[in-house]
Parts: C-alpha cells; structure tokens; sequence
C-alpha cells in the first residue's frame, strides 16, 4: 500500500513500526530517515538472526520508486505478516517536503588508519563474530558481534563520546551495523569501507593483537 508521508509519519509514531529502508547502502548513507534500517533483501538474513527483525514485526518501507514490487513481493513471499505499505514517492519525497533527514559519515580504511593515533577518544568496533576477533583485531578494538547487535544492553558500553569506527568483515553489512546504532541513539559513528577485508590490503598501517583463550579456570563454563 503507497503511504502518503502524513500516513508514513503517522505510523512512525508508533514505537513499534520500524522504518526499513531498502534502498542500496551508498544511497542510504547520503541521507536517510532517522531511525530507518537499511535492510535489503541480502542483508535481510542478519537481521533476522539477531533479533532485530521478527516476521511479525510491523513494518513500513522506504524503496525506491523501480523496486516496488519486487521488494513487496519479496518480503510478502518471506511471510513478514505486519507490512503496513511504503512511502510514496521514496525517500526524494521526503526530501521535497524539506522533512528531517540523517545521514552516516562513511571513511576508506587509511583514513582510519591515519585516525587512530591522533584521537584518543576513537573507538575501533568490530562487529565480526568473536572467533574471528579473538584471532585478529586491531589493538584496542571493542568486540560487538553484530548477531548481538539486537539486544540493546550490549552496546552499554558506547556513549557519544567516543568517535566510534565500524568495522564489519568486508562491508556488506556497514549501513545495517550503524542504522541499528542510531536507532539506539548513538550517532557519533563512521563505517570503514570494504571493512576487515579492504583493512588487511593495507594491514601494515596498523597495530594488531589476539585474544588469548580463557582457560577452565578463568571460565567456569568450560568445565
């Protein structure tokens, strides 16, 4: 169903409606509406497996104006029960009626590289599951999985005044990683481009380390 952007803003309202924006991550990141997820069809799986997305989550779109119906007919045919339609006329809409708009600051990896020493309150957050992390990461780097990016306590520990760096394993899944972050309310964030892959192109820039596996002793639970 086509929404105007009064109906659009009217059920945006509702807490329990989430924005989902379909559109191509270089689009989304020039500009989106606050609290959007950039969720399309080929990220659609991490979004499930963490939780933020159930099937019967309620839903409205921003799309772009030739995808229409494949992407409705996409996730009709997935089963998502709750769609409640999407924003006529796309997010140009949105613009030509001078509404609010977010957008996500995005860097190549030797700009964070070059970053790192100069800013104390940087935070590098890798996003790739902890078996990768704990073999290799940046030194200093915070671990936040993205399949746990759904649950809201683990991201306790970011607050504004980092200058936080997002890095995914090779980028795909950027613009979800830092949509769900703003959804919670944390905006002082860039995603790295091409991520950990496009990183180990040009690895001797920077500093690494391991972590070290816990031993029975230190982790009760592997007894």
């Amino acid at each position: 169903m086509s929404l105007s952007i009064e109906q659009f803003q009217a059920l945006a309202l509702d807490e329990s409606v989430y924005i989902i924006d379909t559109r191509p991550a270089d689009l989304f990141v020039d500009g989106c509406i606050p609290n959007a997820l950039n969720i399309t069809p080929a990220t659609i799986k991490f979004a499930i497996a963490m939780g933020v997305l159930t099937k019967e989550t309620p839903i409205i779109f921003v799309i772009e104006e030739d995808q229409i119906a494949e992407t409705m007919a996409y996730f009709t045919k997935a089963e998502f029960s709750q769609i409640k339609g999407y924003l006529q006329g796309g997010f140009s809409s949105w613009l030509d009626a001078s509404k609010r708009f977010d957008l996500i600051i995005e860097v190549e990896v030797d700009e964070l590289a070059m970053d790192i020493p100069f800013d104390e309150y940087l935070m590098v957050l890798d996003t790739r599951e902890e078996d990768a992390f704990n073999k290799q990461h940046i030194k200093n780097a915070v671990s936040l999985p993205l399949s746990e990016m759904g649950d809201p306590g683990s991201m306790s520990e970011l607050d504004e005044h980092f200058n936080i760096y997002i890095i995914t394993d090779n980028g795909e899944s950027n613009t979800l990683a830092a949509s769900i972050l703003k959804k919670q309310g944390i905006h002082n964030i860039r995603i790295v481009k091409g991520g950990w892959e496009e990183l180990l192109q040009i690895k001797h820039k920077f500093s690494f380390e391991t972590t070290p596996k816990k031993s029975a002793e230190e982790d009760p639970s592997l007894n």
